[in-house]
C-alpha cells in the first residue's frame, strides 16, 4: 500500500478551477453635470416666396429668378453646460439629458441675377441668417462596452432664429423688397455618440446632433417707389444646423 499510494496519487484527475466570474459593467447609474464645446454648422436658408400679380405676370420666368433658396453652409464656435440622470440595468444605460449652449449660427450674402424678364436689369439679393443659442431636452439610449457607453439620443429642441432680407433692382430698376423676422424657435434634435470613463466620477465624450427648428414665413415691405405696388414678396425661413462637439462630465 505504502508503494502504491505515490502512483494512485498521481492518476487522481486534477479539479478544473472554477471560471472567472465576468466583470460587472461600471455603474453610469445617478446625476452627473458638465461642460461642451465644438463646432455648429449651420443649414439654415431662407427662400423668397412670390404673391400678387407676380403669379399671373411671367409667373415660371419670375419663379426662376426670384424662388431660389439663399444661405445654407456657415461654420462657427459653440460651447455650453450639460446636465443629466442615468438609470442602468446590466449593459443597458437609459437617461434623460437637458443642455443650454452658446452657438454662433451667422451667415450673411449677397446674389445678383439678370432679369428675365426685363433684359438690361438687374436682381440683387442680401440676406442675413443668425442665431446665438440653442437647447435641448433629450433621452439618452446606451449600451456600456468596457469602459465606455454608446448611446442614441433625441428630443426637444429650442433656440433663437433671424432673418432679414432685401431684393431690390439695379441698373436703373425702381423696384425694391425688405422684411425680416426674429423669434425663439421650437423643434427637435437626435443624434449619438460615445462617452468613456476615466475614473469613478469623471468621463469624457464625443457626440453629434442635427437640430431642426422649423420654419417661419414672414412678409417683405414694398418699397414705395414700387411702380407696381401689386407685385407682392414673402419670405420662408427654415432654421436647422449640425453640432460635433465634445464634452468632459462628472458624476456625483
Amino acid at each position: 500500500m505504502a508503494t502504491c499510494a505515490p502512483v494512485c496519487a498521481a492518476d487522481l484527475a486534477v479539479k478544473a478551477p472554477a471560471p472567472a466570474a465576468a466583470a460587472a459593467p461600471l455603474s453610469w447609474q445617478g446625476f452627473y453635470a458638465g461642460v461642451t464645446a465644438g463646432a455648429v454648422i449651420d443649414a439654415s436658408t431662407v427662400t423668397p416666396q412670390l404673391g400678387g400679380t407676380f403669379l399671373q405676370s411671367d409667373p415660371v420666368k419670375h419663379a426662376i429668378q426670384y424662388e431660389t433658396a439663399l444661405g445654407g453652409s456657415s461654420t462657427g464656435f459653440t460651447a455650453g453646460a450639460t446636465v443629466g440622470y442615468n438609470w442602468q440595468w446590466n449593459a443597458v444605460v437609459a437617461g434623460l439629458e437637458a443642455d443650454f449652449a452658446y452657438a454662433d449660427r451667422s451667415q450673411a450674402g449677397s446674389e445678383i441675377l439678370p432679369s428675365l424678364v426685363n433684359p438690361g436689369q438687374f436682381i440683387v439679393k442680401d440676406y442675413v441668417l443668425t442665431g446665438d443659442w440653442f437647447g435641448t431636452v433629450r433621452a439618452r439610449l446606451g449600451y456600456a462596452v468596457g469602459a465606455t457607453l454608446l448611446y442614441a439620443t433625441g428630443g426637444l429642441a429650442f433656440g433663437d432664429g433671424g432673418t432679414n432680407l432685401f431684393i431690390g433692382g439695379a441698373n436703373g430698376a425702381q423696384y425694391a423688397w425688405a422684411g425680416s423676422s426674429s423669434s425663439t424657435r421650437w423643434g427637435w434634435t437626435v443624434g449619438g455618440g460615445a462617452e468613456t470613463r476615466i475614473d469613478a466620477h469623471w468621463s469624457v465624450k464625443a457626440e453629434y446632433l442635427y437640430v431642426n427648428l422649423g420654419s417661419s414665413t414672414f412678409p417683405l415691405a414694398n418699397s414705395p417707389a414700387n411702380p407696381v405696388p401689386e407685385f407682392v414678396i414673402a419670405a420662408s425661413s427654415d432654421y436647422a444646423f449640425n453640432v460635433v462637439r465634445a464634452g468632459v462630465n462628472y458624476r456625483f
